[in-house]
């Protein structure tokens, strides 16, 4: 066994982000003393929740079942994301390393709500109504009393508001703490500011560098913490992500056009009454359901009618996908029939009371708006930094796949994950017969 683990995910980080930091006291660590891989390859539609799952599991969207950030409710607004990691049809490392006897934690990573193989575990999740609070939603997604008493009751200061997670720094002192105090074998731990900053400001400004170069602060924290509980010298530490992001300018509500066919019926307070057809969005993507799918009446209309909106190139979409393109080209397959993909400026929109076209000047003159859900070979690439005694130095592979790296996780701590449809990349670890 090759030590500790700790996996950070810097959520929407890319390859072209790495200039800005590389020299940083932290960051060059892994530039100068470890190594990476530079370019990503992540799930479809590249979304934080299928590909936090990917990252966690070795598998295809698919495979796991998590294939949007919410689940297919159509008309319910608002809804629930998948916070719960019941939903995840596969192991992920978590389970991996709880097997071999390991101790886990996992702080604010998506989709792992109530995680049976994770000892130290905060979802990420939040309140969810009016009087509902931090304790209790945190509690009820899987955090132990303990753990809440120990590590979280004397950081709530540092959390947002109501309707809002925490903050990347008060998600760092819960991992610092937690290093510090229970030296977990494996740690996996989500960070949001990067991301957060790219939806608000578009994908490369002075703001995301700014954001980009926040991280370092973290990480320091992270190392510091590690000295102090006298694991920093047995710890490796992977830096990864999940997505890029595109700049968009609108959305369009293909809802609204299936209600002019015919094909869904609203009430006249605008919610969905019946339908026979529907369009769930995934920001850049979207997929499309038939009420009965056995329907071949329907779904020849359906085809035609989408093919028809794609080659008018007015309603952002760029390709039609069936479900078997998806499933072959992506490893995307679930109950829905296509799957459209933007032309790259137009999001999808699936909530009912849109009109057809939003348009979407940006918040702050001089930038832009930027989301993901996107086509994965298209755009800026996420990354992954690896750094630790288990890693090579100075190794640079130019692409690897977002399913590579749960298997990498097991190679690193001596463990194997046959089951995951990536491989251990290799050529980023030393050879000590792992």
């Amino acid at each position: 066994m090759t030590g500790r683990l700790i996996v950070v995910s810097i959520d929407a980080l890319v390859y072209e982000d790495l200039d800005h930091f590389k020299h940083l006291p932290c960051f060059s660590r892994f530039w100068n003393e470890g190594s990476r891989v530079n370019r990503v390859r992540t799930v479809y539609p590249s979304l934080t929740y299928p590909a936090h799952t990917s990252i966690l599991t070795g598998v295809s969207s698919g495979r796991h079942t998590v294939i949007n950030n919410e689940p297919f409710l159509p008309g319910q607004s608002p809804r629930p994301w998948f916070w719960f990691h019941d939903r995840v049809a596969v192991r992920d490392i978590h389970d991996v390393a709880k097997k071999a006897g390991l101790t886990t934690c996992s702080l604010f990573w998506p989709v792992t709500g109530n995680h049976k193989s994770v000892d130290y575990l905060i979802d990420e999740y939040w309140p969810q109504f009016k009087g509902d609070t931090l304790e209790a939603a945190y509690k009820r997604a899987g955090c132990s009393d303990e753990l809440y008493e120990a590590v979280v009751r004397k950081r709530e200061g540092s959390f947002r508001a109501f309707d809002s997670s925490v903050t990347d720094y008060a998600s760092t002192e819960i991992a610092c703490d937690i290093i510090r105090k229970y030296k977990p074998n494996l740690m996996t731990l989500h960070l949001t500011l990067v991301d957060s900053t790219r939806h608000d400001y578009g994908v490369f400004n002075d703001k995301v560098e700014q954001a980009a170069a926040k991280t370092e602060d973290f990480l320091s924290m992270i190392f510091e913490a590690c000295r102090e509980a006298g694991t920093f010298d047995e710890t490796n530490f992977v830096i990864t992500s999940d997505h890029g992001q595109l700049c968009y300018t609108r959305k369009v509500n293909l809802n609204r056009l299936l209600a002019e066919e015919g094909l869904l019926e609203l009430d006249a307070d605008g919610t969905l009454k019946s339908w026979d057809a529907y369009v769930e969005s995934a920001c850049f993507s979207a997929h499309v359901y038939l009420h009965d799918p056995s329907d071949k009446a329907l779904y020849h209309r359906v085809e035609k009618l989408l093919g028809s909106w794609c080659a008018d190139h007015t309603y952002g979409i760029g390709k039609v996908y069936t479900a078997d393109e998806a499933r072959s080209d992506f490893g995307l397959y679930g109950d829905f029939s296509f799957v459209i993909e933007t032309d790259q400026t137009t999001v999808f929109s699936s909530k009912l009371s849109d009109p057809v076209w939003v348009q979407c000047p940006p918040e702050v003159p001089g930038y832009g708006r930027a989301t993901h859900g996107h086509d994965p070979d298209v755009g800026p690439q996420p990354v992954f930094l690896a750094y630790g005694p288990a890693i090579r130095k100075g190794a640079v592979i130019p692409r690897a796949d977002i399913r590579d790296e749960a298997p990498t996780f097991a190679a690193i701590l001596g463990l194997d994950f046959p089951e995951a449809e990536g491989h251990p990349i290799r050529g980023l670890l030393k050879d000590r017969g792992i």
